[in-house]
């Protein structure tokens, strides 16, 4: 059974144009005014693939947006009281410039000259300023929150945040108008509801319960630090709290990762190369099938991590999966030299010496079409995600089961080295696991290792 993506964001114009139209997160959109990125596509004709191209370049362009307000204009995390004062700091500046007129006529002709560039909490205290504060909003909290700890600047602490109120999006709470007072139990329940209903676009699977359980964790925190810190005129709940999350026994088979068959693995590659737009994803796929690397692993390798003259490994062609200036790695132990092979080997010879004819250096990216920002974690987190995206849509034409999925072509080399009687010592490498002894932590040279798993590889024949 194959499955239909569906492209979100996208909204009908009654002309048949089509608009692109993406809500900003939360901090962004308190630090440019601009609640919704909108923009009206030049194509729209959703099955062509200059529509695709251009709705990719408008994802780019939005996360391109989200990162220049984070990187420059930081989050505006005020609290209601704060936003309160200063607007009523504004109220004053702006009747100042205006000359006789009375107070309430003043206001008219402001609000009229300013429009829509009027903040909203601006407008109703230029017309009341006994108006008051706004309600303290989950909104408000998570802002709180992310002043208080001093995570404004933590890329990856902000992205947690963010999924956790993209999710929050899909049910029937809105973050920037429900007040903490309003909370009920039937919120945590809808948010729960929400989770396990959610299915990742890619690959049709929903969430692990761990991954249910630590954006759940985001969203206690969150609404505990507001009720220890802000003063409620009334008592607020925490309908986050003792959720009744489902097993892992509970969930479907779909969440479970399959190993890729060669009959599937076979129409894949012929397909990729057959249909793909950037030659060099190929190349990438068939590196993919003979190491056993992770997608990010192999994407963002530069020309220098990959020898084919085997010099310090006996002659044998090798990758090596170190931190780079492209991708960091957070445990170490993951660092490996791993022998290339097959077809794996013949395709990177062809697109190594071709990138060299071009001029690469070898600082330089072995695929400049996914690896284009050298220090830039996001950047990378982002291209990642695009390339992940770009492969399964191939996955997804041919594989009628759910189950394979990119991740797959893992679970089969590590089949095929374990159907051939390699040890764990031997899988582990291509795993990207850290050596389980400590002998085989401790001893032995690069280069023996290296021909011991060549041997290994070459008698798996993945």
């Amino acid at each position: 059974m194959a499955i239909t993506m569906k492209l979100k964001n996208l909204s009908p114009l009654k002309n048949g144009s089509i608009k692109f139209r993406r809500r900003l997160p939360v901090d962004v959109f308190q630090a440019s005014g601009k609640e919704y990125f909108e923009i009206t596509m030049k194509n729209s004709d959703t099955t062509t693939v200059n529509f695709h191209k251009e709705y990719e370049a408008l994802m780019r362009e939005w996360q391109a947006l989200v990162d220049a307000f984070r990187a420059d204009k930081g989050s505006d995390v005020r609290t209601p009281e704060e936003r309160y004062k200063d607007a009523l700091r504004q109220r004053t500046e702006l009747l100042s410039g205006v000359r006789g007129l009375d107070e309430g006529d003043a206001a008219e002709l402001i609000i009229e000259e300013l429009g829509a560039e009027m903040d909203p909490l601006v407008r109703s205290v230029l017309i009341n300023p006994e108006v008051g504060p706004p309600a303290f909003t989950l909104e408000d909290a998570r802002n709180k929150y992310v002043k208080d700890k001093g995570i404004a600047s933590n890329i990856k602490k902000m992205q947690r945040l963010d999924r956790a109120f993209e999710r929050l999006g899909e049910t029937d709470i809105d973050p920037s108008s429900l007040a903490l007072v309003d909370l009920k139990k039937v919120h945590g329940q809808s948010w729960l509801d929400t989770l396990k209903a959610h299915r990742n676009e890619n690959t049709g699977k929903p969430y692990a319960v761990d991954t249910m359980r630590r954006m759940t964790t985001d969203l206690k925190a969150i609404i505990n630090h507001a009720i220890a810190f802000v003063d409620f005129d009334k008592p607020v709940i925490n309908p986050f709290m003792k959720l009744p999350f489902p097993k892992e026994n509970q969930m479907k088979a779909v969440e479970k990762v399959a190993s890729m068959p060669d009959k599937v693995l076979s129409d894949i590659t012929a397909r990729i190369e057959g249909r793909s737009r950037i030659p060099e994803l190929a190349t990438l796929w068939r590196i993919l099938v003979v190491t056993g690397c992770r997608l990010s692993e192999v994407g963002f390798l530069q020309m220098k991590d990959v020898d084919l003259e085997g010099v310090q490994t006996s002659g044998i062609p090798v990758v090596q999966i170190r931190p780079n200036e492209f991708r960091g790695i957070k445990d170490l132990g993951v660092m490996r030299t791993l022998p290339l092979s097959g077809e794996g080997l013949d395709a990177a010879r062809k697109h190594i010496a071709q990138r060299y004819a071009e001029g690469a250096a070898s600082d330089d990216a072995v695929f400049p079409a996914y690896a284009k920002v050298k220090n830039n974690e996001n950047a990378t987190a982002t291209a990642a995600g695009n390339l992940s995206g770009t492969l399964m849509k191939h996955v997804r034409e041919v594989a009628s089961d759910d189950r394979l999925v990119v991740h797959s072509l893992r679970h089969r080399l590590l089949d095929k080295l374990r159907d051939a009687g390699a040890s764990e010592a031997v899988r582990d490498p291509f795993a990207g696991h850290s050596p389980r002894s400590t002998g085989d932590k401790t001893y032995g040279s690069v280069e023996a290792r290296v021909r011991e798993l060549h041997r290994w590889i070459e008698k798996a024949a993945p």
